[in-house]
């Protein structure tokens, strides 16, 4: 246990140190890494928002559709008993008059879930109910049809292109860190050998390696929580406060553990090829 402290301490003081040392490589993939980061957490929020707008739809989605005077209650309620396999509230509203002007019976519908509007106006347009259905509004069904249409098709293409930056930032990320160490250990591939030929053990010598991709991993994630933030206050058409306490509770944490893994990940691909070659 004792030499395994010592292993980790050693590891964080001498990656630490290689971080130092190069700068200006470091620095780049600080920024680059806090740029995919940044760009990933603007997709998440647009999803977020997307997902949040057609909540907010699916509470207010109602549609009335006008009843005959004289309907078949027989065949009412086989309409009914046909909308509950989906996902609806349906209710009887009676006639009444509304400012002198009269109101026919209407079949209330509150929809729970808006995925299944189109559906649910396929069944109820179905031949059989035709003689309860009063005067059905087509305008307004395309109406409210469209505007369902373009707001699931948003959230589709978000949740697309959010799987896809998701991808690329794992595959980006480990390339980048790959490359970073290349150029770091080919610098420094002599030390690895040496310290080869001496005894050192892979643990030893790739124990600073590992601490440097943790660390840049780390920074680049902090950076680009603190930068997005910032840039979330100036996007005035998103809910800020709400984004904020949405990628806070579920998003930021698992987005530095990631950069961390990914960092880990590059560095150990990266140094493996000296540690485990021939010595040349």
């Amino acid at each position: 246990m004792n030499f395994l402290q010592k292993l980790f301490l050693r590891s964080i003081n001498e990656g630490l140190i290689q971080l130092w040392r190069n700068k200006f490589l470091s620095l780049m993939t600080i920024g680059l890494g806090v740029l995919i980061l940044i760009l990933l957490n603007l997709v998440f929020s647009m999803q977020y928002f997307a997902e949040k707008s057609l909540r907010d739809i699916e509470a207010r989605a109602d549609f009335s559709i006008a009843l005959r005077e004289n309907f078949d209650g027989f065949e009412l309620e086989a309409l009914q008993n046909d909308l509950k396999k989906f996902d609806v509230e349906t209710q009887i509203l009676e006639a009444h008059k509304f400012n002198d002007f009269p109101l026919p019976p209407r079949l209330y519908l509150k929809f729970r879930d808006i995925s299944q509007v189109e559906d649910i106006f396929e069944s109820i347009k179905n031949p059989r109910y035709s003689e309860i259905i009063a005067n059905w509004d087509s305008a307004g069904e395309k109406d409210f049809v469209n505007v369902i249409s373009k707001l699931l098709n948003l959230r589709q293409n978000v949740e697309k292109a959010a799987q896809i930056l998701v991808i690329l930032f794992i595959i980006g990320g480990i390339l980048l860190i790959i490359n970073t160490f290349r150029l770091v250990i080919f610098s420094r591939k002599n030390e690895v050998f040496i310290a080869r030929l001496v005894g050192a053990t892979p643990e030893f010598i790739m124990g600073p390696f590992i601490a440097e991709g943790a660390f840049l991993g780390f920074i680049s994630g902090f950076l680009s929580i603190l930068i997005f933030i910032f840039l979330l206050r100036e996007i005035t058409i998103l809910p800020g406060g709400q984004i904020f306490i949405y990628l806070w509770n579920n998003l930021f944490l698992w987005e530095i553990l990631v950069s961390i893994i990914v960092g880990i990940l590059g560095a150990w691909l990266a140094v493996r090829k000296y540690l485990f070659g021939k010595l040349q």
